[in-house]
């Protein structure tokens, strides 16, 4: 019930645009915490990594983002059978850096797949919250990436899931204490160019 309440309370003040402590944050420790994590709580599932050699800079809330990874990874865990590899990928897209979660399971049903980011939206009616799921964390995962000026992505056939996260890429020489001053208004450009 607990975790119901906090997702419910973050939901909320994202929706009320509450600021984010954005900082300078580089995507590849993050994503390589976040599998980390992942591979000490799915131990049956493969986990990969492909990342750029150089920094993926941001303007983000790390806490945030940090989230958003771990409910795209628990997602895929919770979603697939045990065996199924998930890759986690940081590449640039244009303006974007990008953060592909993909998983080679079942797929998402086309039925359900108009809809995975509503909130409360489940894949399996069988599940509970005693499973460790409030059926929020895709939500989350929409609601922070906008909240980042930035969009999330799925994209599903039998036997490929793709998530992915575009966030407003800085180059290095970036002011980022400005940069992330400004108002993020790229959510609409990204959700009609991908």
């Amino acid at each position: 019930m607990t975790l119901l309440v906090e997702d419910l309370l973050l939901l909320a003040r994202l929706d009320a645009g509450r600021p984010l402590q954005y900082e300078q944050t580089d995507l590849v420790p993050l994503v390589i915490d976040a599998v980390s994590d992942a591979r000490a709580a799915g131990r049956d599932h493969n986990w990969r990594l492909e990342l750029p050699d150089e920094p993926a800079l941001v303007s983000a809330d790390a806490a945030r983002l940090q989230q958003v990874l771990v409910n795209l990874f628990a997602n895929a865990r919770t979603h697939t059978p045990p065996g199924t590899t998930v890759t986690a990928r940081v590449h640039r897209h244009g303006p974007w850096l990008c953060v592909d979660v993909q998983d080679d399971g079942q797929g998402i049903p086309p039925d359900l797949l108009p809809h995975v980011f509503e909130r409360f939206a489940r894949g399996d009616s069988s599940r509970s919250r005693s499973s460790g799921s409030t059926g929020l964390g895709l939500a989350i995962v929409q609601a922070v990436a906008a909240a980042h000026g930035g969009a999330v992505t799925v994209d599903s056939v039998p036997g490929r899931t793709v998530f992915t996260v575009h966030l407003p890429a800085l180059a290095p020489e970036t002011n980022w204490q400005s940069h992330s001053q400004a108002q993020h208004s790229a959510t609409t450009w990204v959700q009609q160019a991908v």
